[in-house]
Order: structure tokens, then C-alpha cells, then sequence
């Protein structure tokens, strides 16, 4: 039995838990909101995870790296921290990518009239 895995996927979420913070873009900017996409998310994942399972396309393998505890048959603790950390981190991933698309447009919509008064004069 090993931590390894599941310390991974923990020290990964405070990572971008970090970034959501300090640029506050899911979490941190709505938590409401947030909370409602993330588990909204990892269900369907998680569903789509059982559907899997019960139709033999998903099986546990060994790992030395895991905890070996599973929720379900094939379906270890791990997978359901993974599942709840893609969705926040895909959630991070594009509130900073609207963010930063949004400075891009507001800085070429200032550029353009700068460019109008240069051809007045």
C-alpha cells in the first residue's frame, strides 16, 4: 500500500488551487458556481468510469504507487480524487484561458483607434 499516487493528485490540486487563488478564476472567484461545475463534472466521469467497468472495458490493474482501496469493484479511491481534479483543473485551465483572450481582444480593440489617430495627423 502506497500514498504515492493519491499525494500526487493532492499536491497537484493545491498547485492549481494556488493559481486559482491568486489569479482568482473558479474556486476563488465563484465558489458556488465552482463547486456546482466541478461535481457536475466528475459525476458524468464518474458514471462514464462505471459504465466502463461494467462492461469490462475498465479494470483495475497493480500499481505499486496506489492505496489498493477500492470503492468499487475496479474503481479505486484514486480514480475519484483524479476524476474531482481534472474537472477543477480543466475549469482553471479555461477561465485562464478566457482571461487571458480577453486582455488580447482589449488590448488590439486600444490599438486600433491609436492607429486611427496616427493616420489622421
Amino acid at each position: 500500500m502506497s500514498l504515492a499516487y493519491l499525494a500526487a493528485i493532492a499536491i497537484s490540486a493545491l498547485g492549481v488551487g494556488t493559481i486559482d487563488a491568486r489569479w482568482r478564476l473558479a474556486l476563488f472567484h465563484d465558489a458556488r458556481r465552482a463547486l456546482i461545475a466541478v461535481a457536475a463534472t466528475a459525476t458524468v466521469m464518474l458514471l462514464l468510469d462505471l459504465a466502463a467497468i461494467a462492461t469490462g472495458n475498465f479494470r483495475l490493474g497493480a500499481s505499486p504507487w496506489m492505496t489498493g482501496f477500492e470503492v468499487l469493484p475496479h474503481l479505486p479511491i484514486e480514480e475519484l480524487a483524479f476524476l474531482v481534479f481534472l474537472a477543477y483543473v480543466s475549469l482553471v485551465a479555461f477561465a485562464g484561458a478566457e482571461r487571458v483572450l480577453a486582455a488580447l481582444r482589449g488590448r488590439s480593440a486600444r490599438a486600433v483607434p491609436a492607429a486611427r489617430a496616427g493616420e489622421a495627423s
